[in-house]
């Protein structure tokens, strides 16, 4: 068991000497590649910083060129954070061209008793459905799906990360989605 242990710090040794050396290089690479904004370009550096020591271990004895490697994950990083800033950035105009339709057709028409009921006990449901979901859910859907707070004011708020609050989200929506069944179709 000692032998593991030292053997991952020598590890562990070894992958920083080696960050350290083309630490510069990288953060350039990232200021290039992340189109000179400086907090997109730190995220990625700290995401790759991460990614690396999880995986240099595992690839240390195939790796030739260690500022190349390094890069490459780097790089990788970068297209996968242009991808997601695309991503949200479609739906922010998708959202901005919902949001310019008139709907003040719709808010002015008279709800039938019924209407009315089935709105009351589907509040109600919801209600009930969200005060059931684990804590650790319920806070991140209470905050992004019922107050509209962002994700990064949310992560700041739990003290976690943003990916962390996206993921507790999405799995609090599909527990609401399977609590609220019966009134969908």
């Amino acid at each position: 068991m000692v032998h593991n242990i030292g053997a991952l710090q020598l590890s562990a040794e070894k992958f920083w000497d080696a960050w350290y050396s083309h630490k510069e290089y990288l953060i350039k690479l990232s200021m290039i590649w992340m189109n000179i904004s400086a907090a997109d370009a730190e995220d990625a550096f700290s995401d790759a910083t991460i990614r690396a020591y999880e995986k240099y271990a595992d690839h240390a004895a195939q790796i030739s060129n260690e500022r190349a490697w390094f890069a490459r994950l780097l790089h990788n990083i970068c297209i996968d954070k242009h991808r997601a800033n695309k991503r949200l950035r479609n739906l922010y105009d998708k959202v901005k061209e919902i949001s310019a339709i008139d709907l003040s057709v719709y808010e002015t028409q008279q709800l039938t008793p019924e209407a009315s009921l089935l709105n009351a006990e589907l509040g109600r449901r919801l209600r009930e459905a969200i005060e059931s979901l684990p804590d650790r859910l319920r806070g991140p859907v209470v905050l992004r799906l019922v107050q509209g707070e962002e994700y990064e004011t949310i992560a700041r708020k739990l003290g976690i990360s943003n990916d962390n609050v996206r993921k507790r989200v999405q799995q609090g929506r599909a527990r609401l989605r399977e609590n609220l069944e019966a009134f969908r179709g």
